[in-house]
Parts: structure tokens; sequence; C-alpha cells
């Protein structure tokens, strides 16, 4: 099926960068789920847009993935192409207040170079696992602060090949949600506006924010961090914990016994263990409170 777009995209990307049958229980925070049928690894821009030109000649199904954090693949896998950037430790740019960086770029480099710069305000990033690119297409957050209060502009890749800078304002952001989920443009680079501050001040915020990562949430099992939304009014972790399902879950998965709002994969966990913990989650929370749980991570498959 895929011999002919393989031979072509040898011409475009090297062999390392491409993975046929990839098992994306290796390329996902929650360590559990099925095979892509191709995931490749695009390290720029024009490798990017050849590569997407390929691909639409062949009428393939692919998507833009981060660094899977937020990710489930279905056990019974994806039938199409991942494309994944591979330039998440490029350094960003800085030009007085704003720091600028490419799409794949982990949250964890943009917020310590940042920080190493004297520039403040993107504390709260720097314990979230990810990139910049999956950051704002979900308005990812933390401990008060969202991206959308610290984005600029974005240049994107619309579907026609050309690109185009837009405002943060323009791009719709609510609670983790942006336009990015209703439209094909592909988040290339993001500008980040910032305020000069010591560094000694910013790591300290740093280092509580992580403490507080540390003492509160199960960082020792794989996850995919808040398994839902937050409902309005309410929190999910309180709803889950007041139906008394910490400890629960089925096969390998199972509500954190630390935390309530995570789903964690504890023993070699499935994808449908964690959906199937995911539904025992949402129907005992809807059953109790009349309050419908909405999935914060992403489904594939």
């Amino acid at each position: 099926m895929y011999t002919s777009f393989l031979n072509d995209l040898s011409s475009i990307l090297d062999s390392s960068a491409i993975c046929c049958h990839a098992n994306m229980a290796h390329y996902t925070s929650f360590k559990a789920g099925g095979h892509a049928d191709i995931l490749l690894f695009i390290s720029d821009e024009q490798q990017l847009q050849t590569s997407l030109a390929l691909l639409k000649s062949y009428h393939f199904p692919y998507m833009i993935i981060g660094n899977g954090t937020n990710l489930l693949v279905k056990d019974t896998g994806y039938p199409g192409i991942l494309i994944r950037f591979s330039n998440e430790n490029i350094a960003p740019a800085i030009n007085d207040t704003i720091i600028e960086a490419h799409a794949g770029t982990s949250l964890s480099t943009l917020s310590q170079s940042a920080a190493s710069a004297g520039l403040g305000g993107l504390e709260f990033l720097s314990g979230i696992p990810g990139t910049i690119g999956g950051a704002i297409y979900m308005n990812a957050g933390a401990y008060g602060g969202e991206i959308k209060d610290v984005l600029s502009h974005v240049q994107v890749l619309q579907p026609n090949g050309s690109k185009t800078t837009l405002p943060a304002e323009n791009l719709g952001f609510s609670y983790r949600t942006s336009l990015f989920q209703s439209n094909s443009n592909i988040i290339l680079r993001a500008a980040f506006q910032t305020t000069f501050a010591s560094p000694a001040s910013i790591y300290n915020k740093m280092n509580s924010f992580n403490a507080l990562r540390r003492e509160k949430q199960p960082l020792d099992y794989p996850s995919a961090g808040s398994t839902f939304k937050r409902p309005p009014g309410h929190y999910a972790g309180q709803l889950i914990e007041q139906c008394g399902l910490k400890g629960r879950g089925v096969g390998g998965a199972k509500v954190s016994e630390k935390h309530a709002g995570f789903i964690i994969n504890y023993n070699r966990a499935t994808a449908q263990d964690i959906l199937d913990t995911i539904d025992m989650v949402s129907r005992a929370v809807l059953k109790t409170f009349d309050i419908q749980l909405e999935p914060e991570v992403q489904i594939l498959g």
C-alpha cells in the first residue's frame, strides 16, 4: 500500500526519520496503545511542506502530533501517517521581551531558556510535558496560567501551502480549546510575550511549581496528565474522589490514589484498559452528580 509513497519519501527524509508500523506505546506518555502505519520525524519546515505535498498527492490520512503527552492510540492502531517534529531541543530566539521558538520545541526548553535570560511569565510551563505546538493546540495551562495568557502570535502553514502569521487574540482560545482543533492550519512557530525579572525569582517560582507537582501528582507512573477537563464550577479530581474511585480501574489502568484526576498505567495497561477506566469514571460521575466529564486526552484510532 505504501511502497511507492515510501520510495518517493526517501528523497525527502532519511530512513532514520521514517518509522513503519510504529508502536505508539513507545511515543506516548501513557506507554500504551497500538501501532501507526507510519510515523515521520520532521526536523524543519521545508521537510514538512514537501512531505505534506507528497502525502496529499497520495490521499493518505495523516495527523500532526506533539510529544504524545496528551494522546492515546487505540489498540487497533492508527490507519495512516503520524507526523512528529524532532526539533524539540532547538534553542528559542530572544528579542527584548519576546521569545520565539519552533512548534516542536519542548515547553521545558522554552521555560528554561526564558528563565536563564531573565524573562518571566512562563514559569507555569516548566513542568508541563509536551511541545509548544501541542500546548497551543489545547491551550494548555497549570497553576493559574494558560498559553493564551502569554502567547503573542503564531506562524502557521495553511492547507494551500502558504504561511501566515496570526495574533493570539484570533485563535479562539477558551479552556483547553483553540481554533486549531477545528481547522487544518499547522502551527510552525510561536512567539511569547514575557517580562523582565531576576533569574533567581523566576527559578524560585519554577521550583515551587515543580515541587507541587511532585507532591500532588503521580509522576512515577505513565499517564497523560489530567485525564478529564474541568467541568464548570467543579474539579474533576474532586468529583471522582467523592465517587470513591481512587485505586479503581480496569486491567492495568486505574485512578491514581495520589490524585483522582489522573488515570495511570500501573501494570502494562492496554489502551482499552485505559478507555474502559475512563468510561467507568465518566459513568460514575454522571450517575452521582449528573455531570458529564469530557476527556482531555486525545484519542486516535
